[in-house]
């Protein structure tokens, strides 16, 4: 059996994806493994039988519980992916399966102490990594579907499904997690993604108000979601779940829907703003042309116009424009506009011209930006400052100014972070995205259309990730 190796950039963190591959009569588990950080992290892949030339088959992320934690490449394929495998054989519809196992000891979201979310740094810990770069290898290697790619898991995994879908609510399809917990505090990431949610209510291993809060969470912002609890049911209501046919089919049959994510999104966005709020734009020609029909701006004014009618958007964007720019024009342009809100994204041309010697440097950038914030913020407008994206989507580190991206990135995040403004970190969120859908290392034509301007798919990107962090401003603002 010949492998595979690839190496691919999470987070900034390399990692080494090495897989077995074979000519499966299947179907049949396939074993992988993933280096991060010097440590290797086995995972089963089901492959289908009988591929056709051509097309491309669903995929399933299972991240297991921790009665199946270990290094055997065994345990983890005991519930769900041996059901997955047995449906197969007896012609059910085809599907890849992937299961990563996670170390014994270690949990997908970090340790966590019974009726507690387990939801802990910023940055996912290795063992989700690892997972992330299994994922990204096999769609580089398998013929997948990337719209239909779905996510589950069950107890410590179900943990693990909450995290990771949201963080990564662009990646899937629809997300199913079994006696599992979360942090509500963020569910509004997951507006617009298909959601079922199992839990046995007489679960004392997880306690059923773990998926409740969630639950809760989520109807308190009108996402529609799923729930079955199961009454009498302990700890195991993944095999009451995973033998309902709404379950299986909600993992195979959905899309990707980024239209109805981004929709969603904004409708999230318009319930928290407040009556006659003006939100304003600032930026360089990707908000300039972001203001016109169906760019990132339009479609959050349409999404937030049916429940706010009165709420203003000030497009401030001008091709060209860098951080000094702004400093000419921010009065003009927007304070005398008087907003509520301010989103300012900017930084690609701050980088981009330096190659023909008219760049910004890096300390002015920070002053500039320091200044944006501060005056804004004054004004008593809360501030969105987003990361500078992409010049060029290749894998981080491929193209040619990704060293000087990341460096002023870093400073949009300090500034951020010390300005008391809200971060809408759109250089990572664009990296992540593109680990996965970019499997063919494309320079551009995912979510640009020449590697900095954005396309129909990155405007509702843009779109979403930017409402989603507006949001986060409000919900700040009012604690």
């Amino acid at each position: 059996m010949p492998n595979s190796l690839s190496r691919i950039l999470i987070g900034g963190f390399a990692a080494i994806a090495i897989s077995t591959s074979a000519s499966a009569q299947g179907p049949e588990f396939q074993e992988g493994k993933v280096r991060v950080d010097g440590q290797d992290y086995p995972y089963q892949l089901l492959v289908p039988s009988n591929l056709e030339e051509g097309k491309r088959y669903p995929l399933i992320l299972f991240l297991h519980g921790a009665g199946e934690r270990g290094n055997d490449n065994q345990a983890q394929i005991r519930h769900f992916p041996g059901r997955m495998k047995r449906l197969q054989e007896e012609n059910g519809e085809p599907c890849f399966v992937l299961a990563p196992q996670c170390p014994k000891g270690v949990w997908w979201t970090g340790k966590r102490t019974r009726g507690s979310s387990g939801v802990g740094a910023d940055a996912p810990i290795r063992s989700m990594r690892a997972a992330m770069v299994a994922l990204a290898n096999v769609v580089r290697e398998r013929p997948i579907d990337l719209d239909r790619m779905a996510l589950t898991g069950l107890s410590m995994g179900g943990y693990g499904s909450w995290s990771m879908a949201t963080r990564y609510p662009s990646w899937f399809s629809a997300v199913v997690p079994i006696c599992g917990g979360g942090d509500e505090s963020r569910v509004s990431r997951l507006a617009g993604l298909p959601l079922q949610v199992w839990h046995g209510d007489a679960d004392t291993v997880v306690p059923p108000d773990q998926s409740r809060r969630m639950v809760k969470a989520l109807k308190r912002l009108n996402i529609p979601v799923e729930y079955h609890e199961l009454e009498g049911v302990r700890h195991n209501s993944w095999s009451t779940a995973y033998g309902d046919g709404s379950c299986l089919a909600l993992l195979f049959k959905k899309r990707r829907n980024p239209i109805a994510v981004q929709k969603a999104t904004a409708a999230v966005l318009a319930g928290a703003i407040a009556k006659e709020e003006r939100i304003a734009f600032l930026g360089d020609s990707i908000t300039q042309s972001g203001a016109q029909e169906n760019g990132y701006v339009d479609l959050i004014r349409k999404g937030i116009a049916k429940a706010r009618p009165d709420a203003v958007i000030i497009p401030a964007g001008i091709s060209g424009h860098k951080v000094p720019d702004l400093l000419k024009r921010y009065q003009k342009d927007v304070l005398d506009k008087k907003p509520t809100m301010v989103f300012i994204y900017i930084g690609i041309n701050d980088v981009w011209h330096s190659q023909n010697g008219r760049g910004t440097p890096i300390e002015e950038y920070e002053a500039g930006l320091r200044k944006l914030v501060r005056e804004f913020r004054a004004a008593g407008a809360q501030v969105v400052l987003a990361t500078p994206s992409v010049i060029g989507e290749k894998p981080e580190g491929e193209n040619e100014l990704d060293k000087m991206l990341l460096d002023y990135a870093a400073v949009s995040r300090k500034v951020a972070a010390s300005e008391g403004a809200t971060l809408c970190d759109l250089r990572q969120a664009f990296l992540d995205h593109l680990m996965i859908f970019n499997p063919k290392d494309r320079s551009q034509g995912i979510l640009t259309s020449d590697g900095v301007h954005l396309n129909a798919e990155g405007n509702l990107f843009v779109a979403s990730e930017a409402a989603r962090a507006l949001f986060e401003a409000k919900k700040m603002g009012g604690e």
